[in-house]
């Protein structure tokens, strides 16, 4: 995403309606979201270590499209998401490791405040071990080809080409400009934009909901 300056002291903090008594992030009606700005969801997400923010209408789709299969989410984060599924949470906890740390403490940044029902395992041992029908995985960071760098992704992020090939379905969650460059873009695959998907992205493109799956192959 791009850097953009905001006042604190001009901006309202919404965490009081998005966090529970434990400081840790709320499933919210659509509706809520609906009442901040851009800026707003911005700040409270950099502050929190924060991308994207479930919404109960987000939850009540992806229940629907689990419809009873084995599922697991990727990239879990906060668990929230997972937890409010009923299904198993991963993640590689990279934010964990000291030196990750350090580097976001230099940016001002608090880490992603991994939940307790995270599971330490990066998307193809989670995959391994679970065996999904279907993996969900939000804001999540595809891993870098250096045979295609101008996509950027991370040495350490997931293999989505493997993903899309190994399970029924895989459903991404993410933000039009800010996700544009994943390579699986090029397989068929359906993609919506509803109105009850929310992110910190502030750079004026829709947030969205995509589905690769094997159907479509």
């Amino acid at each position: 995403m791009g850097t953009f300056a905001l006042d604190p002291s001009t901006t309202r903090d919404i965490s009081p309606f998005m966090l529970d008594a434990r400081g840790r992030a709320r499933v919210v009606p659509a509706s809520t979201l609906a009442s901040t700005t851009p800026e707003e969801r911005l700040l409270f997400g950099v502050r929190h270590g924060l991308y994207s923010f479930p919404t109960e209408e987000l939850c009540s789709h992806l229940r629907e499209r689990i419809a009873g299969r084995r599922a697991i989410e990727i990239g879990a984060g906060n668990g929230v998401l997972a937890e409010a599924l009923g299904i198993p949470a991963t993640d590689n906890r990279q934010q964990d490791q000291a030196e990750v740390k350090a580097y976001y403490q230099r940016l001002g940044q608090p880490t992603v405040p991994y939940g307790d029902n995270v599971e330490m395992l990066d998307a193809a041992a989670a995959i391994a071990k679970y065996k999904p029908d279907v993996v969900i995985g939000c804001w999540v960071t595809h891993r870098f080809d250096p045979r295609s760098p101008e996509r950027g992704g991370s040495t350490t992020g997931v293999d989505e080409e493997a993903i899309v090939a190994g399970c029924d379905e895989y459903i991404f969650i993410g933000n039009q400009q800010v996700h544009a460059p994943k390579p699986i873009w090029m397989l068929p695959h359906e993609c919506e934009t509803p109105d009850w998907i929310y992110s910190r992205a502030m750079n004026g493109t829709p947030d969205f909901i995509a589905v690769w799956s094997r159907m479509a192959r």
